[in-house]
């Protein structure tokens, strides 16, 4: 799943794949720099906290209708999602990228 290797120019290269199959790579200074990174990342996955960064990125509302999109809701439900989101939500979320919402926003009720 995962691994470090020491490079030719003597930096360490952590290695692991996602869920997905993904490879994703860091270089480090120091192997103990390196296995922390692959330990946080290893324990991110194992309780369901993983993001990926690549997926972090993306705005909220890029998301948020994609997620919408796909629900198997009744036409009136998915009109009332709609507006509470475009109403509610958007306003103060739909530029922010899904990696910079932590729970604490959240319950704080406004982007920090």
């Amino acid at each position: 799943m995962a691994n470090i290797q020491k490079r030719p120019n003597s930096k360490w290269r952590a290695r692991y794949r996602d869920l997905d199959g993904k490879e994703h790579a860091r270089h480090f200074d120091r192997k103990v720099d390196a296995q922390r990174w692959i330990d946080e990342v290893t324990a991110s996955m194992v309780t369901g906290q993983y993001v990926d960064p690549r997926s972090a990125k993306k705005p909220f509302k890029e998301y948020a209708e994609e997620w919408r999109v796909i629900q198997p809701h009744r036409p009136s439900t998915a009109k009332a999602v709609a507006q509470h989101l475009r109403c509610y939500v958007y306003p103060a979320w739909e530029r922010r990228a899904l990696g910079a919402i932590r729970p604490v926003t959240c319950r704080a009720g406004s982007p920090a």
